[in-house]
């Protein structure tokens, strides 16, 4: 995949596009057919990004057909399967021409109104640039002591073989998705112990169902966006409906303080088998400061906790270095970089250099739901169909408000007579018939 070119190396695009995992990809399908020359440079030796990488257990927060849009199959929920399906838009769309692989980009540099793009195959030039490696690009382990540790430490995507834990004493470290994953797998896996430290846990919806399966998901979430329209009336019902699980689950001592907002916090389905086996579960606040021998010890206190496995998920960072640009060296999350970007993908500080898919982060959104809609808008800013302001956007922004947010400026795809009746009458529509697969 990606051996034939079909420019010659030294011919300038119209847009290179670094990360060929599915934001790159839905963004080179977009951008080929409205006729731009595009590029993608991946350092992998194959298309999917991070889910390339991941543990073949690993699955998506939402449901396939919530996840899978534009019609292109997703025959299941877990890695193997996400990694085929970013397969899948390449096949259909015949991407793999203009696709690099095997090529890691070393910096890119603005010359005039355009860019020099350094790679390890080459130097490329481009109008535009395209940075589509995600907010989650590089695992992030909290910086600790340790003396003569005797504890095997795992961040969560490198625990390949879940039944390994079986029989061990397990601690979790991280209050988010990640960490419910781990405490799911240690209760499954026979863990002889199991431990979770963390220092705030995260809302996440409490359901006895599949998290693929919980209530609600993206298409009830379209349909409350619909009906209600103003965010702060959403945020108020699933704040409710919340606070009500969490009671009836006996959950109310790890139920965050802060009042839920949909624009910023994501609503992670609860694991069933992490509920089953809470009281199972013993928990901590705090977090780690020593390890030492078989004995962690927690900060802030006297307490140790002996065990064989640490689990840390904590999540992973986001990684600009590549670029080489000086305002974005010390950025490494989506909460700094996101002020430095105007209508939440256009770089206030390099204007033909936009990011895509930066807004999922804490949000409840579907990856390719979200790659779609900002890839449309960025390719016709490229085109001059539109014109994305360079202003930053305060907060977030999630799944059905962002038509709304692109339609302010991009007349090109949302024509202002009829943007908005069509947008009503796409939320009524998905909301109801769960498995209608979502077209953008």
């Amino acid at each position: 995949m990606g051996d034939t070119k079909r420019y010659a190396d030294d011919a300038p695009y119209d847009v290179i596009v670094v990360g060929a995992g599915i934001c790159g990809v839905i963004f080179l399908k977009y951008a080929l057919e409205q006729g731009l020359r595009c590029l993608v440079l991946e350092t992998q030796s194959d298309v999917g990004g991070l889910w390339a990488k991941l543990p073949a257990w690993q699955d998506l927060q939402n449901r396939k057909e919530d996840f899978a849009i534009n019609g292109v199959p997703l025959d299941g929920v877990t890695q193997p399967f996400v990694q085929r399906h970013v397969r899948a838009w390449v096949r259909r769309y015949g991407l793999a021409p203009h696709i690099r692989l095997g090529c890691r980009v070393t910096s890119i540099s603005p010359v005039g109104d355009a860019w020099t793009v350094q790679t390890t195959s080459g130097t490329f030039s481009a109008d535009y640039v395209v940075a589509a490696t995600g907010v989650q690009n590089e695992p992030w382990i909290p910086a600790v002591e340790r003396s003569d540790s005797e504890i095997l430490e795992l961040h969560s995507s490198q625990l390949l073989r879940p039944e390994d834990l079986a029989g061990r004493r397990v601690t979790v470290v991280g209050g988010g998705a990640s960490a419910y994953d781990m405490l799911e797998l240690a209760v499954t896996n026979g863990a002889e112990g199991v431990h979770w430290l963390y220092r705030h846990a995260r809302w996440f919806l409490p359901t006895r169902r599949s998290k693929q399966r919980a209530w609600p998901n993206l298409r009830e979430l379209a349909l409350s966006q619909t009906i209600l329209r103003s965010p702060h009336a959403v945020s108020s019902f699933m704040w409710w409906q919340l606070r009500l699980l969490y009671r009836l689950f006996g959950l109310t001592e790890i139920q965050p303080a802060e009042r839920f907002d949909f624009r910023r916090h994501q609503l992670i389905p609860a694991r069933s088998s992490m509920l089953k086996h809470f009281d199972r579960i013993v928990r901590h606040r705090g977090e780690i400061r020593h390890i030492r021998g078989p004995e962690i010890e927690l900060a802030d206190s006297a307490e140790r906790i002996e065990t064989d496995v640490v689990l840390w998920a904590t999540g992973f960072r986001m990684n600009l270095r590549y670029l080489g640009l000086p305002e974005l060296q010390g950025i490494d999350n989506a909460d700094d970089l996101l002020p430095r970007l105007g209508s939440l993908v256009r770089s206030i500080d390099y204007p033909r250099l936009f990011f895509i898919g930066m807004s999922l982060t804490e949000s409840t959104s579907s990856m390719p739901f979200i790659a779609a809609i900002e890839a449309k808008s960025i390719v016709a800013h490229v085109q001059g169909r539109c014109d994305i302001p360079a202003t930053h956007t305060p907060g977030r922004l999630a799944y059905w408000d962002l038509f709304r947010h692109f339609a302010r400026f991009d007349g090109a795809n949302y024509p202002q007579r009829t943007w908005k009746l069509k947008s009503a009458l796409r939320g009524l529509w998905y909301g109801v018939l769960r498995n209608k697969p979502v077209r953008i």
